[in-house]
C-alpha cells in the first residue's frame, strides 16, 4: 500500500501534473475545504460522509492506521480530488472518487480509478466494489469503461444522514471473486 510519505504525480488530459498522497490528520482544513467547493449537484453524486470536525479527524485517523487508503489529489496547496478505498484490508474494499467541478471532465477520474486498483491489487484484495447515483451517467459509463459491472441496486446512507438508491458495481481482480454481503457502509 502507498506510504504515507510516497507521493505520485497524475496528469490531466492537457498535461497539467497534479500531486497524488496519502491524506493526514494535517489535511483536515483541506479535506473540509474541498467539500466546500463542490456544488449542489456534485455534492449530491458525492457525499460519502459528514464533514464536521470529529468525522474529518475520524476519517484522517484511519488513513493514517492504514484501515483504507484516503488519497488527496492537489493542485499546489489545493485539495481537488478526494478518493478512497475503505476497508482496504478486507477481501473488498469499497472505492470512492470525488473531484472538484473545475476538475470535472479533465480526464483525471480514469488515473484516479486505476491507482486504487493497483493499490487494491497490491494489498491482496480481490475484488473492489463502489456505488453510484443513478442518475449520475457520466460516471457510471466510466466506471464501465475502467472494467466495472453493475450486479445491483443498493440503499445507502450519504454523509447528509438521507438514504438513496444506488447502483452497486464490482471490480474483479481475482476470477470469479464475488460481491461482499456488508452492506454498502462508511466506516466514519
Amino acid at each position: 500500500m502507498l506510504s504515507l510519505d510516497a507521493t505520485r504525480t497524475l496528469r490531466s488530459k492537457a498535461g497539467k501534473p497534479f500531486l497524488a498522497r496519502r491524506l493526514r490528520q494535517g489535511d483536515a482544513a483541506a479535506l473540509k475545504q474541498f467539500n466546500e467547493d463542490l456544488s449542489a449537484p456534485s455534492r449530491r453524486w458525492f457525499l460519502p460522509h459528514p464533514y464536521d470536525d470529529a468525522t474529518v479527524a475520524r476519517v484522517l485517523a484511519r488513513s493514517e492506521a492504514g484501515e483504507d487508503l484516503t488519497l488527496g489529489l492537489f493542485d499546489g496547496a489545493r485539495l481537488v480530488g478526494y478518493f478512497f478505498l475503505w476497508y482496504v484490508r478486507r477481501r473488498v474494499p469499497l472505492l470512492g472518487i470525488g473531484l472538484t467541478d473545475d476538475q470535472q471532465g479533465q480526464g483525471l477520474g480514469r488515473p484516479l480509478m486505476e491507482m486504487l486498483i493497483e493499490q487494491g491489487r497490491e494489498a491482496g484484495c480481490e475484488a473492489i466494489e463502489l456505488t453510484t447515483m443513478l442518475d449520475n451517467e457520466r460516471a457510471f459509463s466510466l466506471y464501465r469503461k475502467v472494467g466495472f459491472e453493475h450486479f445491483r441496486d443498493v440503499e445507502n446512507l450519504q454523509g447528509n444522514g438521507q438514504w438513496v438508491v444506488e447502483r452497486a458495481m464490482i471490480y474483479r481482480i481475482a476470477p470469479g471473486a464475488e460481491p461482499m454481503q456488508e452492506p454498502h457502509r462508511p466506516p466514519v
